[in-house]
């Protein structure tokens, strides 16, 4: 399969960029501030937007900023405690977007395969009524509020300290490994590029090592080689070019340029350190607040569309307001009005109209902020705006944007993806497979009884 590199790269309108080099696919991310709804058993229409947060990178403040975070890469913004986002996609192809609050997936509700609850969680959607899509598609899905806690219902992303057992992540795992957001997007197939001849190109390791690599050649790829001669395992191999680490999902000619004798150097990476300490007392979470009206859009595209290898990975951390201030040296945005501010001001909700697409998960383990401090917050009654465009909307008449940057920076997390990306397809073939493993297991149990 031919593989494509994305720029990835925050721009100054504070929007995440995902982009194809010379390519019209493109995809847009924001960051939306709003009210927080009461945190209640009512039932919400989507909440309004307030403008972008402030999207920085961490490159830029790294000397402030614990290493676990840095590593990372990404971008930071500053959030208070108890307020609320949602997430804007805006796209010109299809794209596939997994949203991992800490190690939740929030459209699933599965931690990731690395934690120890997820040897647990795979065997309980066996007997759920839960969706096994774990993605949204956009175009298509317009916004994302919450957690996808049930069919046409989100419960709306909320910020809290980790430490406190708020967190959602913390409610499954019993513990806050990640914190912040995780974003990982998987592009659609693109046809239409060939294979062209090899060039020679060397690589200096502890040897100097010669090889023929072609515009399909991966970073990945490079690393199998240089592992197949060096014995170097590729999860110790940073490969530089031009004193840029080059990130695994990219083509070399993407770094090199196609020149022949092109000379790149690989360094390994050192394992042991730990966490840096204050590193989690300055990072936030997201925790589940009231429930919004949102449908997740189910996948209509057949498996063939997506390509798996070409997973783009950008880590979004969250900070509060007084650790913002002593990282940046800036003043944290004011706090966003309140819902009884809003309420009387006479500013309106906004409903659209769709039909339950059953894509949700099963968060029953899970509950509220208010439900775990035991609060129960007054309905605020609200003006509703109907929404008459479309969720799913033609990737056609949407103009490429270019708003340039003067800092352009690649965000990507060079640790790759938290799971592989499958179809929806492909999970409900894993969960069919598990339900007759079970369906064995039980027979045998009996069969043992008799």
């Amino acid at each position: 399969m031919t593989r494509y590199f994305y720029d990835c790269r925050v721009r100054n309108d504070n929007v995440v960029e995902i982009s194809r080099p010379n390519g019209d696919e493109q995809l847009e991310i924001s960051f939306k501030r709003t009210v927080r709804i009461p945190d209640n058993r009512d039932k919400f229409n989507l909440p309004p937007d307030m403008g972008n947060f402030p999207l920085y990178k961490t490159e830029q403040y790294a000397q402030s900023l614990p290493e676990s975070i840095v590593a990372k890469r990404g971008i930071f913004l500053p959030m208070y405690q108890l307020e609320a986002m949602w997430i804007n996609f805006e796209a010109t192809a299809p794209f596939a977007v997994k949203v991992y609050a800490g190690s939740i997936n929030a459209v699933s509700g599965q931690p990731v395969a690395k934690s120890d609850a997820s040897k647990v969680h795979p065997q309980s959607l066996v007997s759920q009524k839960a969706s096994v899509q774990d993605y949204v598609v956009v175009p298509g899905q317009k916004w994302l509020d919450g957690f996808a806690t049930d069919n046409g219902l989100v419960r709306q992303f909320v910020a809290t300290k980790l430490g406190d057992g708020y967190t959602v992540e913390a409610q499954v795992t019993a513990q806050e490994v990640y914190g912040g957001l995780q974003i990982e997007v998987t592009p659609a197939v693109v046809t239409g590029q060939d294979r062209q001849s090899p060039v020679q190109a060397s690589v200096k390791t502890l040897h100097s090592l010669t090889l023929h690599i072609d515009n399909l050649t991966t970073v990945e790829d490079l690393k199998k080689e240089i592992r197949a001669r060096e014995c170097i395992p590729e999860d110790q191999q940073r490969c530089i070019f031009g004193g840029k680490q080059m990130v695994d999902h990219a083509t070399v000619f993407s770094y090199t340029g196609g020149i022949k004798d092109a000379a790149m150097q690989v360094v390994l990476r050192l394992r042991g350190g730990g966490t840096v300490p204050g590193a989690k007392s300055m990072e936030m979470g997201l925790a589940a607040g009231g429930s919004i009206k949102q449908v997740i859009v189910p996948d209509g595209y057949p498996v063939a569309t997506w390509h798996k290898s070409a997973t783009i990975v950008f880590n979004v951390q969250l900070l509060d307001a007084a650790n913002f201030e002593a990282v940046t040296g800036l003043l944290a945005p004011e706090t966003p009005i309140t819902m009884d501010t809003y309420a009387e001001l006479g500013l309106p909700f906004f409903k659209l109209h769709e039909h339950p697409s059953g894509v949700h998960a099963s968060f029953e383990q899970v509950k509220s902020v208010g439900e775990m401090i035991g609060t129960k917050e007054q309905t605020v009654k609200v003006p509703v705006h109907h929404i008459n465009k479309p969720t799913a909307v033609n990737v056609h008449d949407q103009p490429r944007k270019n708003t340039p940057d003067t800092k352009v920076a690649d965000i990507t997390n060079p640790a790759g993806p938290l799971e592989d990306f499958r179809h929806i397809a492909e999970l409900a073939k894993e969960l069919r497979l598990m339900k007759l493993a079970k369906s064995d297991d039980q027979e045998d149990s009996d069969g043992q009884g008799d």
